[in-house]
């Protein structure tokens, strides 16, 4: 199996070096323990961690070198004005968010029990590795055609040392996936079939035939429940009322080291092994799907701050998605800024700051009345 590793200079053995340096890094990594324990430490077994309500706003702020910054959405109209970009978009409808979610045992495919009729409204956008734009990155998605069924997956760089595409992976299991999601409803277009993400992750998984390897999150619409399988470290955020709602926790063997699937080869691990979540959502709330690109440089409310702006600003959901990639593209830029993936870092002991520069995915969903599409 391929472990996602931090490169030896940002890694300093357990000696009297790093003590000193983590000491010093302590104050600035301490104070944004309240946002990424949200995401990096939740206990699945215990749904109600998942509330906004268990956080305060006192806890916007965020160390940046030494100093508490209170966090504003950097994503203004010269910035939003300068992305010259085409996104990747495709159309779709989405449903997202509630205070409450209810994990699905692990032997059952997670079918809710429908009692509305929503619908998504997606766009996407990909944003490369600087390294790695020549091939497209090594993240994918897809937006099912149903408008009900969404995914990111993450191919996991490793494969390149032994000369694989390490994104071809993620690109077929995304592209079967919007295979199995809409073949699934192409019969009966105007019913409410249920659809349930974890057959669709395993029979995408099952039809993947390239050398590789990827985390995956897959999230489907139900009625006015919305039903999650995450395996690994990209993940879904639910925004309701630009408030956070629920964030699916991440799966890992060990730091840097998420849970993934893929090729017979890989010694990877089971799509049985993903996380299933059941969430009820209602109009009016936006799903963020993301690669780890995403996630390891953006608290929770900064995403929540930059998606508030781009409302404010009447953008379409694909304006969204760019808008939220240049940003965690900025944050990872950031050599002084202690972001999510320093705080884990630190956590496993490493002595790290800045941003983690990566692929970036994003996948912005709106949830919507069939009539309004």
């Amino acid at each position: 199996m391929f472990y996602r590793t931090a490169t030896a200079s940002q890694q300093i053995a357990a000696s009297g070096r790093q003590s000193s340096v983590l000491h010093r890094l302590a104050p600035q990594l301490l104070a944004a323990r309240p946002s990424v324990s949200q995401h990096h430490q939740l206990n699945p077994a215990a749904p109600a961690q998942w509330s906004s309500a268990n956080r305060s706003a006192a806890l916007l702020g965020l160390t940046r070198a030494g100093s508490l910054l209170a966090m504003s959405c950097l994503a203004d109209e010269a910035m939003a004005a300068s992305y010259t970009e085409e996104p990747s978009v495709a159309a779709s409808s989405f449903a997202a968010a509630s205070a409450v979610a209810t994990q699905v045992p692990t032997e059952g495919n997670g079918k809710p029990a429908s009692s509305g009729a929503l619908l998504l409204t997606s766009g996407a956008f990909v944003l490369p590795h600087p390294d790695k734009v020549a091939k497209g990155g090594e993240d994918w998605y897809f937006i099912a055609a149903n408008h009900r069924a969404v995914g990111v997956a993450d191919g996991v760089g490793g494969w390149s040392e032994v000369g694989v595409d390490a994104g071809a992976y993620a690109r077929q299991l995304m592209g079967n996936a919007a295979t199995v999601a809409d073949e699934s409803t192409s019969s009966v277009p105007d019913a409410q079939v249920e659809l349930p993400a974890q057959e669709i992750l395993e029979r995408a998984y099952s039809q993947t035939t390239v050398r590789g390897s990827s985390t995956a999150c897959v999230a489907v619409l139900n009625g006015d429940n919305l039903v999650v399988s995450n395996l690994g470290d990209s993940g879904l955020l639910i925004l309701r009322a630009g408030k956070v709602a629920f964030h699916t926790p991440q799966q890992q063997h060990g730091f840097n080291f998420p849970y993934q699937i893929g090729s017979a080869d890989s010694m990877s691990d089971s799509p049985s092994s993903a996380q299933r979540f059941e969430v009820a959502v209602q109009p009016g709330d936006l799903l963020v799907l993301g690669s780890d690109g995403l996630w390891d440089n953006c608290f929770d409310e900064e995403v929540a701050s930059v998606l508030k702006y781009c409302g404010e600003q009447k953008m379409e959901v694909a304006k969204m998605a760019q808008v939220l990639a240049h940003y965690a593209r900025h944050r990872a830029s950031d050599s002084k800024f202690a972001s999510p993936f320093a705080y884990a870092a630190f956590q496993a002991g490493y002595a790290y700051m800045g941003g983690k520069m990566d692929d970036i995915t994003v996948v912005i969903c709106a949830v919507q009345q069939p009539a309004k599409l």
